[in-house]
């Protein structure tokens, strides 16, 4: 019987097969007719893919280096149900997975529900997530409520960045240079330099640099309205200028104690994404705005990652996870993107809005002490505590005037958090019995308490002030006024998790069905008020199959997911009916919640030695419960007769169906050179970028993105040498949509991926 069903299994996979395969283990060498094996550790035990009861996707570097993935925006191509955002004046990159996140979880009041995780440490600030991916040994995308081994905002979902490890065998390295369009050049290199067979070490390090994508429109040729006041030309919004090294130590001074531990610096010196109007003014590119604040960013991230393994004994091991980081800098960034240009002198109505950040640091440390069962035995299991503390820091100014940036004076504002504090416990315990060799139960609980503060925050505002603030001390400036921010909660939950996983046929079909829940910590708002806590169960059944001895793998998970108390964000400004700006500040409400349910596949299948397909797709519903709320972007939040009942809208960056295929072929010259050709094709139905789902304006209409490659590598495989186009349609893809002048004349402006660009890529192994 369990023949005949494996035969059954093999002929739909070669039906499905046809159409793609899944893009998220590693690619295996062109000479090898099966897929190379990928281990995760997305149970804090290393496991092989396709025998975890977890959806999971994985990659290799050299799997990222193929799909052309240099940070977590490219990865969201290939993750079913993952998707990003961007965001300008805090240089943040925004996670949704299954149609659950927060386009406002990048300030100091925030958090995400997508975990990012660098090295098994937590990493609490979204700017972090842009940190570019290089040398990894592999990056994990686990879908579903992590409430039990990894905890903290893990509510739908984390991120598991995996840095590549010093190994003691032999000195070993390699170097890249990639060019292209945009005056695009990047460097990227590591060296593995063994010291002895007990240490070793390993340096990496990257740079990524490109001009922007926005062009600078002429100034207004407006009388009385000075036009050195507008800037055309210097850097752009959209430009990179990204860098980063890694120094990696290997210790292992017996056979039962290693050390690794890890300094990596980063720093962005770039530009800051910029809203761009959706309906451009006649004459003028989408990709083009009338700037009058020039972008600024200058943003650094310090961080040391420590991982201590002791083996106690055959049956024992204990492990100690330490991590720290330092996250700061300032930036600037024109807000209202030139959308309402000046059409005299006086101007009214303040059409000129610079963000600036003068400065913020984010503080961050954790412990994490665990003890496990070694090996496998009849009941495995994990037990741990967990300790985490943030201290952060920022002054943010919205400084607002009359027409452009050499009006009058209209309103600003002064957001000075001396001292936000965040502290999180947990204590844990996880276990798995096999009840025979074919059958595993799984149980796990987690305990997590988080008090959040604010001590001394303030936001000092104006509006009947004649000066700006600009940088300047707001408590010097005469009519300012401070309103305090001081408030602490404290939040505290049990998640836990029931799963049962069975091997149908042993290393053909494994099946799993799961119940897991996942915990947020509630907000702390301005004005010293506080928003309640989120949380999410999570019903899955999953099936991994691996077929033709190891030629293609089959993956799927179905899921239905009950989110209560669902935080939702907005940036609120308060005007008046003449347009005069009353108040300003980020506003957090709780919906009752939200459902999602949909369907995960993963394929990849190796059709031939020479030839690799692959498919990923999701389906997902979502649906938004009751919540009454004003959206911001177009009316006064005191705008009562637009108060909208927002039940059964869908989830913001939640496409009905969402896919990517991807074929490779390898073509062997007479010298033994390959050449290999790669196409990737991205294809999503219409999505709504908030969860008010305005038609047009607040939807990114149905598209596809098409990425293709050619690469040849020399026979000794020491080199290669790759040309690359990507986003090959030049589609105009939005990520998030806002808009600027509300009430009174609101223009609607988006953030969108990059435009069509291409680069040539030389590799050299030694």
């Amino acid at each position: 019987m369990k023949a005949r069903l494996g035969l059954y299994l093999q002929a739909a996979a070669v039906i499905a097969l046809s159409g793609g395969a899944y893009a998220q283990t590693a690619a295996a060498p062109a000479s090898s007719d099966t897929l190379t094996e990928i281990l995760v550790t997305a149970t804090k035990r290393e496991t092989k893919l396709q025998e975890t009861p977890i959806a999971v996707s994985a990659f290799s570097q050299d799997s990222l280096d193929k799909q052309q993935v240099k940070d977590v925006t490219d990865l969201a191509k290939f993750v079913p149900s993952l998707a990003f955002a961007q965001q300008g004046d805090q240089a943040a990159i925004m996670l949704t997975l299954r149609g659950i996140g927060n386009d406002s979880a990048y300030t100091e009041v925030a958090d995400p529900e997508v975990a990012m995780y660098v090295d098994g440490i937590y990493s609490p600030r979204a700017q972090g997530a842009s940190v570019l991916m290089y040398d990894m040994e592999r990056v994990e995308v686990l879908r579903g409520p992590q409430g039990t081994l990894f905890g903290r905002n893990a509510t739908v979902g984390a991120v598991n960045l995996i840095s590549a490890k010093p190994t003691f065998d032999k000195e070993y390295g390699n170097a890249e240079v990639v060019a292209g369009s945009y005056a695009r050049f990047g460097t990227r290199g590591m060296f593995n330099l063994p010291i002895n067979d007990k240490l070793a070490f390993r340096v990496a390090f990257v740079t990524e640099k490109h001009d922007g994508y926005v062009d600078y429109q002429a100034a207004p040729n407006v009388a009385g309205v000075n036009p050195s006041a507008y800037v055309t030309s210097g850097k752009k919004y959209y430009a990179a200028d990204q860098k980063s090294f890694r120094v990696s130590g290997a210790w292992a001074p017996t056979d039962s104690f290693t050390w690794d531990l890890n300094f990596e610096w980063y720093e962005d010196t770039g530009a800051p994404v910029l809203g761009l109007m959706q309906t451009p003014r006649a004459g003028q590119k989408l990709w083009s705005a009338q700037i009058d604040s020039a972008p600024e960013q200058d943003r650094t991230a310090k961080s040391v990652h420590s991982h201590m393994d002791y083996a106690i004994n055959d049956y024992l091991d204990l492990s100690y996870i330490a991590g720290a980081s330092w996250l700061g800098g300032g930036g600037q960034v024109d807000t209202d993107g030139g959308t309402l240009p000046p059409t005299s002198a006086s101007t009214p109505g303040g059409a000129f809005q610079q963000n600036s950040t003068q400065w913020s640091s984010y503080d961050f440390f954790s412990h994490e002490l665990q003890l496990k069962s070694a090996g496998t035995h009849t009941i495995d299991w994990i037990l741990g505590a967990y300790y985490s503390h943030e201290t952060n820091k920022i002054r943010f100014d919205v400084d607002i005037l009359n027409g452009y940036r050499g009006g009058t004076f209209n309103w600003a504002g002064s957001f000075i958090q001396a001292d936000r504090e965040i502290e999180s416990a947990a204590g844990f315990g996880q276990a798995t019995w096999h009840v025979t060799d074919d059958i595993r139960l799984t149980g796990g609980l987690r305990y997590t308490r988080d008090d959040k503060s604010d001590v001394g925050g303030r936001n000092v505002t104006c509006g009947s002030c004649t000066q700006a603030i600009f940088g300047r001390d707001p408590y010097s400036i005469p009519g300012y006024v401070a309103s305090a921010n001081d408030v602490y909660g404290q939040w505290s939950k049990a998640t836990w998790l029931v799963r049962a996983d069975a091997d149908i046929i042993k290393d053909v079909l494994m099946t799993y069905a799961s119940i897991g829940t996942g915990f947020k910590s509630g907000n702390i708002e301005d004005g010293g008020l506080l928003a309640g806590p989120e949380s999410l169960t999570n019903y899955e059944v999953g099936a991994k199959t691996t077929l033709f001895g190891g030629k293609a793998t089959v993956n799927l998970a179905a899921y239905y997911e009950d989110f209560t108390g669902y935080q939702v964000n907005q940036a609120v400004t308060v005007r008046d009916t003449a347009g005069n700006i009353l108040s300003s500040s980020l506003v957090t409400q709780n919906a009752q919640g939200a459902k999602a349910y949909g369907l995960e596949a993963e394929l990849m299948a190796r059709v031939t030695p020479e030839d690799t397909l692959q498919f990923s797709a999701s389906v997902q519903h979502t649906e938004l419960e009751s919540l009454l709320s004003i959206d911001a972007r177009q009316y006064s939040s005191a705008d009562t007769a637009h108060l909208q009942q927002l039940k059964g809208n869908q989830l913001a960056h939640a496409p009905t169906f969402s896919g990517t295929v991807g074929y490779e072929h390898t073509f062997t010259l007479a010298n033994g050179g390959r050449v290999i050709p790669r196409v990737s094709t991205h294809f999503e139905t219409k999505s709504y970028l908030s969860y008010f789902n305005v038609a047009g304006y607040d939807e990114q209409k149905a598209y596809t993105r098409t990425d293709l490659a050619v690469r040849y590598e020399a026979p000794s495989g020491n080199w290669s040498v790759e040309g690359f186009v990507q986003n090959v349609e030049d589609a105009n893809i939005k990520t998030n949509a806002g808009s600027f002048g509300a009430p009174a004349t609101p223009v609607w402006t988006a953030v969108y991926m990059p435009p069509q660009t291409w680069g040539v890529r030389a590799h050299a192994s030694f």
